[in-house]
């Protein structure tokens, strides 16, 4: 009769592996599913009272960033969004909105489109003088990009092994500082949820007691195949190391910026060279959609990259390339010789 603990030790291991990349301890991360996941984990965790604010920039935000702040509308919560300044989040209008009210903070550490960074440790430290709690989607940078939880003063943090974590749908982190995971009451809750000394399939006593860390959202049985894919890539990653990665991928983000602009595309350029991220986006934010963009040279470009089979999407009518550990100069070299190509 097997134990519950004899998978333990591969469960904090898996989640000490995320806790290294983002310069966390084990038991303060969550397996779970996804962003989504986490995030609504965060938002309906917290205890909210009418005339609570939650901060953000909706206008740069994934959707999925921002439904789980507006399902709090009806709890009588205010949704404060800020306006991106030169299509960045406005990391000094963000710390300027946070009040006395304000539960929440949220923002991606990248966002999805135009690809900046933001500037985490600014928001972060208002975040904490007025007791509120700064949650980050990092779905956009982990495994790309150095992104330290204690630096910049992140209490939570959601992503999914799906992009820069190298894994598959269906897997997904959550970390929560401990002084706050102490704080919020899980939605759901189920064997895994709670302080037990025995089997799990045994309710030891109804008078049950939620872990005091992150793993108090951890209530259903686990994806046992993206945790086997998260292991080894983030064991990849770490032994080729965030930062190197992040030198390599910008590395290549700024020649292909570079290039594309050469040849007379509009290529999205942050306000300030910090805010460089590995994503490159062309067009103009807001000018199409996710299927096509309102420019004519734009959406002739995006069929000769898919007849190339190059890899790219489109988000908010922008073309958008992200580079990794795996991708090299030629990658850069066969999307301007694309370009090239664009009458």
């Amino acid at each position: 009769d097997r134990k519950s603990s004899d998978n333990e030790p591969y469960l904090r291991e898996v989640r000490g592996r995320f806790a290294s990349i983002i310069g966390a301890q084990a038991d303060d991360v969550a397996i779970t599913k996804n962003v989504t996941e986490g995030l609504n984990a965060v938002a309906s965790g917290l205890r909210w009272s009418a005339g609570d604010n939650v901060v953000l920039c909706a206008a740069l935000e994934h959707p999925n960033n921002t439904y789980a702040w507006l399902a709090l509308r009806e709890r009588g919560v205010e949704l404060r969004t800020i306006e991106p300044l030169d299509d960045a989040i406005d990391a000094a209008a963000m710390a300027e909105a946070i009040d006395r009210r304000t539960r929440v903070v949220a923002v991606s550490s990248v966002t999805f489109t135009p690809g900046f960074r933001t500037d985490l440790a600014e928001i972060g430290r208002e975040s904490r003088r007025a007791g509120a709690m700064f949650v980050v989607d990092g779905v956009q940078s982990t495994g790309v990009l150095e992104l330290n939880v204690e630096t910049a003063l992140v209490d939570a943090l959601a992503t999914s092994t799906s992009k820069g974590l190298l894994g598959v749908p269906g897997l997904g982190f959550l970390y929560v500082r401990r002084s706050w995971a102490e704080q919020l009451t899980p939605a759901s809750i189920g064997r895994y949820s709670v302080v037990r000394s025995g089997h799990q399939s045994e309710i030891e006593s109804f008078d049950y007691r939620l872990l005091g860390d992150a793993r108090r959202f951890e209530a259903g049985n686990y994806n046992w195949i993206g945790l086997a894919a998260a292991h080894a890539s983030m064991g990849e990653l770490l032994d080729i190391g965030v930062a190197n990665i992040e030198e390599h991928a910008v590395r290549l983000a700024r020649s292909l910026a570079t290039g594309l602009r050469e040849r007379g595309f509009m290529v999205s350029q942050p306000p300030r060279e910090s805010l460089r991220s590995h994503l490159v986006t062309v067009g103009k934010l807001g000018s199409g959609s996710a299927y096509s963009t309102d420019d004519p040279k734009l959406n002739r470009f995006a069929a000769a990259l898919e007849a190339g089979n190059v890899n790219f999407s489109v988000r908010r009518g922008l073309l958008r390339f992200g580079f990794h550990c795996y991708n090299d100069a030629s990658d850069v070299a066969k999307v301007l010789a694309v370009a090239d190509g664009v009458g």
